[in-house]
């Protein structure tokens, strides 16, 4: 099954659904590496947001803090991505009480990988991959002016996704 949600003629990363997500070698909050490796054995609902603290990122993080309890008995990890520091994923973690894995991007390297265009030429992309146990992409959703709605299409996909897998 391929999910796509939101506009399509923007979502030059829908064509990504299918494919292996990239290798990559990112820190999160702890210091700690992350690789593509942490994605295999679980499903992993990954988002791509603009910036800790700024408004719509804000509620974007706290739903899906908010749901993260249905997203992992649905057998799937959270994992969020920005370009943002460690140190100041650790005060957003924190100040949020965020419990999921943020991981830091400063290059936008994973973000250019993913082909991830920026929203009227300037604002980092708001995007979500569900990836299966395997690594590969099997959905993905854009709402850059919409988080509730966003965190909800990625919900509905993950469902879908997993009663058929």
């Amino acid at each position: 099954m391929r999910w796509v949600s939101g506009r399509s003629e923007m979502d030059t990363h829908a064509n990504l659904i299918g494919e292996k997500f990239p290798d990559f070698s990112l820190k999160d909050s702890e210091k700690n590496t992350v690789s593509n490796e942490n994605l295999l054995g679980c499903w992993s609902v990954i988002f791509f947001y603009p910036k800790d603290g700024s408004p719509g990122c804000t509620i974007e993080s706290c739903s899906f803090r908010d749901k993260q309890d249905q997203i992992e008995a649905l057998g799937a990890q959270i994992i969020g991505v920005s370009s943002d520091s460690v140190s100041r994923h650790q005060r957003f973690k924190k100040k949020h009480r965020l419990q999921y894995t943020l991981l830091s991007d400063p290059q936008s390297r994973l973000s250019k990988k993913m082909r991830l265009k920026r929203t009227l030429g300037f604002m980092r992309a708001r995007v979500t991959f569900i990836v299966d146990p395997e690594g590969v992409i099997r959905g993905s959703v854009t709402s850059q002016f919409n988080p509730i709605k966003h965190v909800k299409s990625a919900i509905r996909q993950l469902e879908e996704l997993t009663i058929i897998a």
